[in-house]
């Protein structure tokens, strides 16, 4: 490789950081909070103030239309079915701490049961895109009686959840992949 090309390179690696260090820098409030990425990390993340999980709750009921905020930090769908479940600001998010309600099953955006968090209770197939939580299950913790399996769209199990059980990490073949969820009742 030339000097000449090199130099390029390095130039262009250059602008780009400038330019990347830049956005960082750039206050959330300055942003815009309407690109994807933007969408994206506010789902992902605890809200800083009550504004931020107003947006929260907002985007959740944008990508999954028909819910009903039912608190402060949740949204309830299809009379309470599906509750999605955001953390409160101000409050420690404790992880690594499995808390789904008996007589529920959950899965949670981020490992070792890091928020948002999604529960159902009812049995047979349902298909997790209609609430929004496609490809979004790091962790699970299953507080019924029966098995729940976890799929992809082409059907493939990618995670079985057994009575009683909580897997702080679905591991690398399944991370972000579920679709749809079965319990065996």
């Amino acid at each position: 490789m030339n000097l000449g090309r090199v130099i390029r390179i390095v130039t262009a690696m250059g602008t780009a950081l400038i330019a990347a260090s830049a956005m960082a820098a750039t206050p959330a409030s300055a942003s815009a909070s309407n690109s994807p990425v933007a969408e994206s990390s506010l789902l992902t993340r605890q809200a800083r103030s009550d504004a931020e999980l107003r947006e929260q709750i907002a985007l959740q009921l944008k990508i999954a239309p028909g819910g009903k905020q039912t608190s402060r930090n949740e949204v309830s769908y299809d009379n309470g079915k599906f509750v999605v479940t955001y953390a409160l600001p101000g409050t420690l998010a404790i992880t690594g701490a499995a808390d789904c309600p008996s007589g529920w099953f959950c899965f949670y955006e981020d490992i070792n049961f890091g928020y948002p968090r999604g529960k159902l209770s009812d049995c047979g197939t349902q298909y997790l895109g209609a609430y929004g939580w496609n490809n979004r299950t790091s962790s699970v913790h299953n507080s019924t009686d029966s098995t729940i399996f976890y799929t992809s769209l082409g059907g493939e199990t990618l995670i079985r959840n057994y009575a009683g059980e909580a897997i702080a990490w679905v591991g690398a073949n399944a991370n972000d992949r579920a679709q749809y969820v079965n319990r065996q009742c």
